[in-house]
């Protein structure tokens, strides 16, 4: 597939999605610089970039942020209209979103009322700046322990209660009509720095089970 037919994929996320300079080097955890806890150094590591290649799209833009939740309640909404307009850049529109985020949410127990209430409102501009964009909105998975003996980012029993927010997120997809990464039904797990983000590792896993879900539909 060449590049002037391969879909335009942008990203939508938290800490897990991050890698500067595609993102910025202040909201992001990874970077070349985080090698030697991650195990890679290159964009090509991510999650989402192999994912994007395996099912040969071109990666357009990446609004990903570290620490950052779903809800308005915490810290840089991903409702937040500037962060989904940068989706696309002045010469192109996004052919497909991926949205991975609501972990920090789910850590913290926003209620589940005012979750609902900004992820409709994240998937809604979503749509309303991106008419034309494949929307896939990925359920909340469990990192395996940190590698290493390493501390946990977040303390595991706050990574507990994925369930309620994960019904949420299929909610709110049949409620808009947009697709769901229904990773969470898939068991998908993953070998983690510190319990919630994923190693080199990790990474391939994580990005072969999102290229499985989309595989099919580009």
């Amino acid at each position: 597939m060449s590049q002037t037919t391969a879909p335009k994929i942008s990203v939508l996320g938290d800490g897990i999605s991050t890698f500067a300079p595609y993102t910025p080097m202040v909201a992001s955890l990874y970077s070349a610089s985080y090698v030697s806890y991650s195990g890679f150094d290159s964009v090509e590591g991510t999650w989402w970039m192999q994912a994007i290649q395996k099912v040969g799209g071109e990666f357009l833009k990446n609004n990903s942020f570290l620490g950052s939740y779903v809800s308005y309640t915490g810290h840089y909404s991903a409702a937040l209209p500037g962060r989904i307009r940068s989706l696309a850049t002045d010469e192109a529109s996004p052919d497909h979103i991926l949205v991975y985020t609501g972990t920090n949410d789910a850590a913290n127990n926003i209620e589940l009322d005012l979750f609902r209430r900004d992820y409709l409102e994240m998937i809604h501009n979503l749509q309303k700046f991106h008419p034309n964009a494949q929307i896939w909105v990925g359920t909340l998975c469990r990192g395996e322990p940190p590698i290493l003996n390493r501390p946990y980012y977040i303390e595991p029993e706050y990574l507990e209660n994925f369930a309620p927010y994960n019904q949420v997120i299929r909610e709110c997809a049949q409620e808009t009509g947009v697709h769901v990464a229904d990773l969470a039904a898939k068991n998908v797990t993953f070998e983690t720095v510190n319990g919630v983000h994923p190693t080199r590792d990790g990474m391939v896993t994580f990005g072969q089970a999102w290229a499985e879900i989309l595989q099919p539909a580009l």
